[in-house]
């Protein structure tokens, strides 16, 4: 998936600009044009906002919880890739639609063939509390089964539930993510920088998380935010380099583009 980045040049003018023009005067036997000036000040150009500058994650975070809020439901289309048991599979590829409150989410897979027709539906505050999965190819040709959110089968092909999977879940993961390493003490580095992902306008945050420890999500983590909508678009975590490298292995990666907001899913997408 390639991102194309552009190079920013802010240009900061002080001061004042004076125009000089010649006031028409009637002509007379001894009469000198007169010059007059005139200054027009311009507009001083905006600072930088001192929260974003010394908290950019975090003022990031404060933003996309904000416009999320506002979200009832949304579609999109849906990828993965995820590092399981040591193996990097293959980007996947579906269709998903999500209700924020209460939450409701269903997925249904596309790519690549071997997960072609993968569905899962979950609805929170059900009454079984159950996911409805149906397994790719011939084995769902008998339709959905009815089935944990830690189901061993489902966890065994993915790093997270469907209820940890989404636009809100990101949002959830890096606060969380963020509020861990600053109740440990740690100094996350981020730097910003504009890209483009999705054909949109989007900020790129990449986060370094150095100080190792057990519960670490990820040495370096990038996530491309749409400037207009605030929301996460892609996220993507990667290990601490091995020695002799330069960046370390992808561990999970989602993406949710051609975001369509508040569009009234019903009931009946989460049954």
């Amino acid at each position: 998936m390639r991102f194309a980045s552009k190079k920013i040049v802010a240009i900061v003018s002080t001061g004042a600009l004076t125009l000089a023009f010649t006031a028409a005067q009637p002509p007379g036997p001894s009469a000198s044009p007169t010059v007059k000036t005139v200054a027009i000040p311009l507009d001083p150009a905006p600072l930088p906002d001192p929260v974003k500058t010394a908290n950019p994650l975090g003022a990031m975070l404060s933003e996309a919880k904000t416009a999320y809020s506002k979200v009832r439901d949304y579609s999109c289309l849906f990828s993965r890739q995820e590092r399981i048991r040591d193996v990097l599979g293959v980007e996947q590829v579906a269709e998903m639609k999500v209700r924020a409150k209460p939450f409701g989410v269903a997925v249904r897979f596309a790519k690549p063939e071997s997960v072609a027709g993968l569905e899962e539906r979950y609805a929170a505050g059900s009454r079984l509390d159950k996911v409805k999965y149906r397994p790719a190819g011939a084995k769902g040709v008998n339709g959905f089964q009815l089935v944990s959110l830690d189901d061993p089968k489902i966890l065994a092909e993915t790093r997270h539930p469907i209820n940890g999977i989404g636009i809100g879940a990101t949002i959830e993961l890096l606060i969380s993510m963020s509020a861990r390493e600053k109740a440990l003490g740690n100094t996350l580095e981020v730097f910003t920088s504009d890209y483009q992902f999705g054909g949109k306008n989007v900020t790129r945050y990449e986060i370094f998380a150095k100080r190792a420890h057990a519960h670490r999500y990820a040495f370096r983590t990038l996530v491309y935010v749409d400037k207009e909508s605030k929301l996460p678009m892609r996220l993507e975590a990667y290990s601490e380099p091995k020695p002799g490298m330069t960046v370390g292995e992808l561990l999970e990666c989602y993406s949710y583009t051609e975001v369509k907001l508040n569009v009234g899913i019903g009931e009946s997408a989460f049954e």
